[in-house]
Formats: structure tokens, C-alpha cells, sequence
């Protein structure tokens, strides 16, 4: 976990920019993503919800990540971080009772009718032996499974001993047939983030979609500016003007002007969201504009 500690200080370190602490941070998206992925399956059971939670997760831990005080500690914070996402969207809403056999009707029409026949039976089997699987073992199943986890990186998730690790892997494969193990990493595989770079570029994406909105000024309720991404791209309207805004060497949650002198400086609320920005131009405070939406 060298590499991670070492990115973690990356992506807080207040002599960078935004741009390089977005660029580590996405390498920690990139290490941990299926990780985060699989721990929310082993929790929902569902692959959609597993992948919405798992992406809910790192921004939250971007937004959050300055108050780890063990950068090396990231792993197991950040497993928790997954968790308490899994929690909430369990909150007020009823799982889809059969999520587990919905990944049966997501595989490609097979040239073998019959073939095809028994590999979903092999799956649905799967799927079933998984499920009556205690959370823990369920966890590391899935762990080592979705990208073959070494059960060191997986100790260091968990925030378990090594030992704990290899039992609970030991106990599990005990109850699981080894054909319903390969049939369920077949079909986990398939739906695991890494597959391609959209789940990356989803995350890189919300860390700058956190400053979109619209910011009312308190002493000018009439001005409103409003904030939106072009690609990888920030631009800012108000008053009929339109500026594309961009991260300054040093700048810690700023965003300037190109056209002219002018600076916003973000605030958050203790649930680390922005809530409002103070306005600068040609170096003058100009006023207080609080997020609307």
C-alpha cells in the first residue's frame, strides 16, 4: 500500500494543483475501484446499486480526504466510507428482491441453447450458495474474486489480520463448489469497473462537478452565477458575461477567471459540501453568493 499512501499525500498536498490532486486522487479511483465495487455487492447483492455506491463513495472520500490523519490508513477508511454509502442507500427504499438472479438475463445469447441453459443454472446456483454466506465471507469472496485481490490487500481493506483473512476465504470455498465459484467470478468479472474507464472517468468527472450549481449573492439577490462543465471544462456565467474558470498553482478549493482578475473562493458545510463562494476581483472581496442549487 506504499502507492496509495504516496498518492493520498498527492492529492492533499496544498503546493499542488487542482489538476494534480485531481490526477492522484483518480489513481487511487483506478486501485481501489473494484475493491469498492465488490464490498458493495457483497452488502446490496445488486450490481447496479454495488457500482452507484462504490462511485458515491470516492467523492466522498475527495471531499473528506484531508481529515485522514494516516494517509496509509486509506484502505480501511476508506472500506467504511463504501459501507456508510451502502447504508444510506438501503435507507428508505426496498431492494429489488431478486437482484441476484437478475445477472442471469445479462448474458450475451450463447450460440449453444443447451450450453447456455446450463451455464445459467451453474450461475443461478452460484448466486444462491453466495447468498446464504455469512457478510464477512461474502466480503472476501468477493474481494479475491473480482480482480484476485491478494489477501494482503484485502487484510489492509477489511482492517483485519492476514489470519482472519485466509479463514474466512477457507470457510467460504469449504461451502462453495468449486464449479459455482467459477461460474459466479465469470460472471462478477464481467460487471467489475476496471472492465473499461468509464467508472474513472465518472468519478474524475463528479470531483469537478461538485462546483456546478447556481450561487445567489446575499447583498444582490437580482445576480446569480452560475457554474456548469463543458467537458473538462468549468464555465461560469453571470451578468451576461461567461468566463471559463481554471485552478491556480497553490490554491486550495479556488477557482479563477482566465478573461480577467477575478477568484472564487469555495466554502464547505461540516457535511463537506459546498454551500456558499466569496467573490474576489482585482483583489477586493465583492460580495458572498450562496449555493441555490
Amino acid at each position: 500500500m506504499n502507492k496509495a499512501h504516496a498518492l493520498v499525500l498527492k492529492a492533499r498536498d496544498s503546493r499542488a494543483t487542482l489538476a494534480e490532486k485531481r490526477e492522484a486522487f483518480c489513481e487511487l479511483v483506478r486501485m481501489f475501484q473494484d475493491m469498492a465495487y465488490a464490498a458493495g455487492y457483497a452488502v446490496l447483492g445488486d450490481f447496479s446499486l454495488a457500482e452507484d455506491a462504490a462511485q458515491e463513495a470516492f467523492i466522498s472520500a475527495w471531499q473528506k480526504l484531508t481529515q485522514l490523519r494516516q494517509p496509509e490508513a486509506f484502505p480501511g477508511w476508506f472500506r467504511r466510507i463504501v459501507l456508510t454509502e451502502c447504508n444510506r442507500l438501503t435507507r428508505g427504499q426496498r431492494l429489488r428482491t431478486i437482484s441476484l438472479d437478475l445477472g442471469l438475463e445479462l448474458h450475451a445469447p450463447h450460440p449453444d441453447p443447451q450450453s447456455a441453459i446450463e451455464r445459467d443454472e451453474l450461475t443461478k446456483a452460484a448466486f444462491a450458495a453466495i447468498k446464504k454466506l455469512s457478510l464477512n465471507e461474502r466480503m472476501v469472496v468477493m474481494l479475491f474474486y473480482v480482480n484476485e485481490h491478494s489477501q494482503n490487500e484485502i487484510s489492509a481493506f477489511l482492517n483485519v489480520p492476514l489470519t482472519t483473512v485466509a479463514k474466512r476465504l477457507y470457510s467460504a470455498r469449504v461451502r462453495l463448489r468449486a464449479m459455482m465459484v467459477d461460474a459466479f467470478k465469470n460472471d462478477l468479472t464481467v460487471h467489475r469497473p476496471s472492465r473499461d474507464g468509464s467508472f474513472s472517468e465518472k468519478v474524475k468527472a463528479g470531483i469537478y462537478d461538485e462546483y456546478i450549481g447556481q450561487y445567489r449573492f446575499e447583498l444582490r439577490p437580482e445576480l446569480v452565477v452560475t457554474i456548469t462543465r463543458e467537458g473538462e471544462h468549468l464555465i461560469g456565467e453571470a451578468a451576461g458575461q461567461r468566463n471559463e474558470l481554471f485552478a491556480k498553482d497553490q490554491t486550495e478549493g479556488e477557482l479563477l477567471t482566465k478573461e480577467f482578475d477575478g477568484r472564487g473562493e469555495f466554502v464547505r458545510n461540516k457535511q463537506g459540501h459546498i454551500s456558499h463562494l466569496i467573490y474576489h476581483e482585482f483583489g477586493s472581496e465583492m460580495g458572498v453568493a450562496k449555493k441555490i442549487c
